[in-house]
């Protein structure tokens, strides 16, 4: 039951961010990295058969628990966007990013998973942790999944580093939660193989990884209110700033580019106005040497770790 609970507010918490932010990441090529993640993610916690029977998703992929094999790399596609989401420049998009981590981890999970588990039976939520009781190959799939996404929760937590302050604890609780979640699976997943099982290392994955997933999801909100705040602050500050363009005569559209980064944008206006107000010997007054001052410290704030 508190799977369920855990799962279900993790995805509800996934599909506010997928909704919400859908029009930004419309606008703002690079949201679409912490969008993309958030609506992987969804997708990945959708399947765990808490809102429809894991059987009806399954079945559509022949009924033989490949759906495991999708929720796995789904996980951790999801996870790996959301530490992108935090440390790729701001510049990145969806299709620039170093795709090839991720992709070689899917292939990894999927060669193990259909050599290691030729014979995989009728769905089940709990396929792998059943299978490893007798099955060699499936405590090697449950191994190399877990280390895998061990290995991701470890990059997620090093990330979170550069996160903003209000966010960093989320991410980091997250990580740790997921990162132990993972070893208590593999100690359970060795002990049921090999010496037998034991309820309560059993017990730790689900409260623990999911808790983790929890707290990231929590990070993700917080960090997607955060961005959305220091948006408008941008865009609020570049309308003021092409105002007093304006008034100095200077050519906005000349100033910058209209599909570049809203920062990009600001700091080009910027310096194209103190460069007017130098090259026609007018002095910006206190009013508009303020405004700068603003521009500057919205620059100069910290870039990275919004996740947006």
């Amino acid at each position: 039951m508190v799977t369920v609970i855990l799962i279900d507010a993790a995805l509800v918490g996934l599909l506010v961010v997928v909704v919400l932010r859908a029009r930004t990441a419309l606008r703002y090529p690079r949201a679409r990295i912490a969008w993309l993640g958030a609506l992987v993610g969804a997708v990945a916690l959708l399947t765990q058969g808490t809102v429809i029977p894991i059987a009806h998703f399954d079945g559509v992929l022949g009924g033989t628990n490949v759906l495991k094999l999708v929720q796995n790399v789904l996980t951790m596609v999801a996870l790996w966007l959301g530490i992108q989401a935090g440390t790729a420049p701001v510049a990145a998009r969806v299709h620039t990013l170093r795709w090839r981590f991720p992709v070689l981890l899917g292939i990894l999970f999927a060669v193990v998973f259909f050599v290691a588990l030729p014979e995989r039976g009728a769905s089940s939520f709990r396929f792998v942790e059943d299978a490893a009781v007798t099955s060699t190959g499936a405590w090697v799939y449950g191994v190399v999944h877990m280390a895998g996404i061990t290995l991701v929760g470890a990059l997620l937590f090093r990330s979170a580093s550069g996160s903003l302050p209000g966010v960093r604890p989320f991410f980091r609780v997250g990580a740790v939660g997921i990162v132990l979640g993972c070893v208590s699976e593999i100690i359970d997943l060795t002990l049921t193989r090999f010496l037998g099982s034991n309820v309560v290392v059993g017990a730790l994955f689900d409260p623990l990884f999911y808790l983790g997933v929890v707290a990231f999801v929590i990070g993700i909100l917080r960090a997607s209110r955060a961005s959305t705040r220091i948006r408008r602050r941008g865009e609020e500050l570049l309308a003021r700033l092409g105002d007093l363009a304006h008034e100095r005569g200077i050519r906005r559209a000349a100033a910058v580019v209209s599909d570049a980064p809203l920062d990009s944008r600001l700091h080009a206006l910027r310096v194209a106005v103190e460069d007017a107000a130098i090259a026609a010997s007018s002095p910006l007054t206190a009013e508009q040497r303020e405004l700068l001052d603003d521009v500057d410290a919205h620059l100069t704030r910290q870039a990275t770790g919004v996740r947006a």
